[in-house]
């Protein structure tokens, strides 16, 4: 019998933990409602939150779906094929 050795591919695993991560921290600011915003803060904090809640999710909400979503298929085709 001639079998390979499992070989782990660490930079997969590394990015489908960065990927799950940051999913499940966008999903936290989602789920505990943290779209409210206080009464009496200055109008230059509320640029400031806005500019860094729309930073925040142009930068992580859809490349984390992407990332796992190759990573997913990546996977799925590691395993078919062994």
């Amino acid at each position: 019998m001639n079998e390979t050795p499992n070989v782990r591919l660490h930079v997969v695993d590394a990015l489908r933990g960065f990927a799950i991560v940051s999913i499940m921290l966008l999903h936290n600011l989602e789920h505990f409602d943290f779209y409210f915003f206080p009464q009496n803060l200055p109008v230059w904090m509320k640029a400031l939150d806005k500019n860094i809640w729309d930073t925040m999710f142009f930068l992580f909400s859809g490349k984390s779906y992407a990332i796992f979503a190759l990573l997913f298929g990546l996977t799925f085709f590691i395993q078919s094929d062994n």
